[in-house]
């Protein structure tokens, strides 16, 4: 009988210390039951999401890959920071489709800043053709891009649908250089940095810098659309042309930081091997501050 007396108060002090305790709707590890339904690791991640207005759907969607994944990247597999908003490896949400919340996963900053308007499959498709021209000179063959954001010109001298102007009889240059011309002065870039692009265009015609694809000149609302980028980010002393995704790929990574993030990233989706991390020098993209200008 005694026996019998104590298992039975094991077995009901055994239901009330589980009654006590209740998954995490997030992680699903116990915590004591109370006025959080989220553990202290995910409560603040539950609320960023809460903040960006992330439906019931792209919530759940979400914390399926974290039970599985752990705080991972889900475009590389690296380990996410989850407290400094100015790393590039500070995790964020990255929509599956652009624009559609209803799929959300978590990425690093920089990589989803690279996907940016692309699905995950031309991401990974890109990423491929991108390494293979740098390594075997491969061409690299356009996909069409759905969800593609076109630039967004304005101003009182451009047109902001096309961001052109006639040309003046007399002109120095021909109609499309009229046009590079103009918005170099528009964006008020230095005799330096327009010699740079000049040196450029006479050694190669209108092709991109890094991957030798024909440059759209006339359709800003093009993924293929001539735009410049700083070789040294935010250092005007060396411009060169490129596409418009190529550019909002490789953001604020210098071009040795973004072909090697490129073969990392073709290595990861061919063979599953791991991103190995570098410090990026010129890296500057503070999480919250951009997502508090937005709001403004």
């Amino acid at each position: 009988m005694v026996k019998t007396f104590a298992g039975t108060a094991s077995v009901q002090q055994a239901a009330m210390i589980q009654k006590s305790y209740i998954k995490c709707k997030g992680c699903w590890k116990q915590i004591p039951r109370g006025r959080f339904k989220f553990c202290s690791h995910c409560l603040p991640i539950n609320n960023r999401m809460l903040n960006e207005h992330i439906p019931d759907s792209g919530r759940k969607y979400f914390w399926a890959y974290i039970r599985k994944f752990g705080d991972t990247c889900s475009l590389s597999g690296v380990s996410l920071e989850l407290k400094d908003d100015t790393s590039p490896w500070y995790l964020v949400f990255s929509r599956v489709i652009p624009s559609d919340k209803a799929r959300i996963l978590p990425a690093a900053a920089l990589f989803n800043g690279m996907k940016s308007a692309l699905t995950k499959r031309l991401f990974d498709y890109y990423i491929k053709a991108l390494d293979d021209w740098r390594k075997k000179h491969i061409k690299v063959h356009k996909k069409p891009i759905v969800h593609w954001r076109p630039v967004q010109l304005g101003g009182k001298n451009l047109c902001p649908g096309c961001g052109r102007r006639p040309v003046v009889k007399g002109y120095k240059f021909c109609a499309r250089c009229s046009r590079t011309n103009f918005r170099m002065h528009h964006e008020r870039f230095s005799r330096e940095s327009m010699q740079s692009v000049w040196d450029y265009l006479h050694a190669h015609d209108y092709v991109d810098y890094y991957t030798g694809m024909k440059l759209n000149l006339k359709n800003t609302r093009s993924p293929w659309y001539l735009v410049f980028d700083h070789l040294v980010p935010r250092n005007p002393g060396k411009i060169v042309p490129t596409l418009a995704l190529i550019n909002e790929m490789k953001g604020d990574l210098t071009e040795d930081e973004f072909w090697y993030l490129i073969s990392e990233l073709a290595n990861f989706f061919r063979n599953g091997t791991q991103v190995r991390k570098i410090k990026l020098a010129y890296w500057s993209r503070p999480y919250r501050a951009v997502k508090v200008l937005k709001r403004q």
